[in-house]
């Protein structure tokens, strides 16, 4: 019985010589490609014939050394513009980062491909980068600094992973961060709640009392978020969620879990709310006047509304909230015990340095040592 021949055995890898009987020549394949290519011999003639297969190696290896001694031009860059670099970063971020995140760096990208997409990218230069971001008097120092980092991740990105060679903006410097230093004042807070509705006004009050981050925390809490120990109630949000996304704001950054510990005032608010949005429901545990999940762009309107309405400093925003819960935990304003930095971060789930660069200006624990020693104790200054 005749045996068939196994024709995979006898299939040659991409980048051997082969020889192909249709045409008596030998021939290559390059790795990740389909096309073949036929070997010359060194008068510039094909191969021929299948007993020439060392000949065929030979001027393989020929081609492979050229190929590893020849450098790599820099001819690409010429081809790529701008708005090319933009838009190949954009379509891997759209996988890889949050819905909120990729919505702002669509919006930064955009305005900056409006403005110098068509130019290659050998042709951009930082004073162009520089103008642009001129042109936006808004923009305060934070909002620059995740600008700028927007723009050199997605040339970095092709640098690294695609054939573009060069980052014309990867020395241009970002401005230094401001640090985050504006609470509510209990009158402020009063107030606010007065000139809001109901919904509203539990919202950011259990933003305060909990230091969680409004939209991306304490705006997805549902009853299934809540766990109970002999110590109390807390609010687990996992790193991972069921479909593989990220459970809060740090998820991607740290890989932990988020627990958001609540006080006394907080577990009634929580125990109350239960009861409109029970455990499996999948309902957010504070919603709107219209019942809807809080979203930025409501809630941001929203605010704005009332900070209009009282005349609120420019630097009040929802935000605000969880800022004035690390201002208030650090003095001890809810227990009469002030708390340390690294309490502090570990209540916000933060590192003990973004707590010490934002918020230590109003831990006494560490100030008073520091009074003490030029001989003012806290009598001292009140008197003073």
């Amino acid at each position: 019985m005749k045996m068939a021949r196994n024709r995979k055995s006898r299939r040659q890898q991409h980048g051997s010589a082969w020889h192909w009987k249709q045409t008596d020549c030998w021939y290559f394949t390059e790795p990740g490609t389909k096309k073949r290519e036929a070997l010359f011999d060194e008068n510039g003639e094909r191969i021929r014939g299948k007993d020439n297969k060392e000949t065929a190696q030979l001027a393989l290896a020929r081609i492979k050394l050229t190929d590893e001694l020849t450098p790599v031009a820099s001819a690409p860059s010429k081809d790529w513009t701008v708005a090319q670099v933009c838009e190949i970063y954009l379509a891997d971020l759209t996988n890889s980062a949050t819905q909120e995140w990729v919505k702002m760096c669509k919006y930064w990208l955009n305005d900056f491909c409006g403005y110098c997409g068509a130019l290659t990218v050998q042709e951009l230069k930082k004073k162009h980068l520089r103008t642009w971001l001129q042109k936006h008097k808004v923009w305060n120092n934070n909002t620059q600094r995740n600008v700028i980092a927007c723009i050199k991740a997605a040339f970095n990105f092709c640098c690294k992973f695609d054939d573009l060679d060069m980052n014309p903006v990867a020395s241009y410097q970002k401005p230094a961060a401001t640090a985050r230093v504006t609470s509510f004042s209990p009158e402020e807070e009063t107030k606010i709640y007065a000139a809001t509705n109901e919904a509203h006004a539990l919202f950011l009050k259990c933003c305060i009392l909990t230091g969680a981050r409004p939209y991306s925390e304490m705006a997805i809490v549902t009853a299934d978020h809540v766990v109970e120990t002999p110590h109390g109630l807390f609010y687990l949000l996992k790193a991972r969620t069921a479909n593989g996304g990220h459970g809060h704001k740090a998820a991607k950054k740290t890989g932990k879990d988020r627990r958001i510990m609540l006080c006394e005032e907080m577990e009634e608010i929580t125990r109350r709310l239960m009861l409109t949005a029970p455990i499996g429901s999948g309902i957010p545990l504070l919603r709107t006047k219209h019942c809807k999940p809080w979203k930025r762009c409501n809630g941001v309107q929203l605010f704005c509304n009332v900070k209009a309405k009282l005349e609120l400093p420019d630097d009040r925003v929802t935000y605000t909230c969880r800022h004035t819960f690390a201002k208030r935990t650090l003095s001890g304003y809810y227990t009469g015990k002030p708390v340390t930095i690294e309490v502090l971060a570990g209540l916000m789930g933060n590192t003990p340095k973004v707590c010490w660069d934002h918020y230590a200006q109003w831990a006494d624990d560490y100030n008073d040592p520091l009074w003490a020693a030029l001989g003012k104790t806290k009598a001292k200054r009140a008197a003073g």
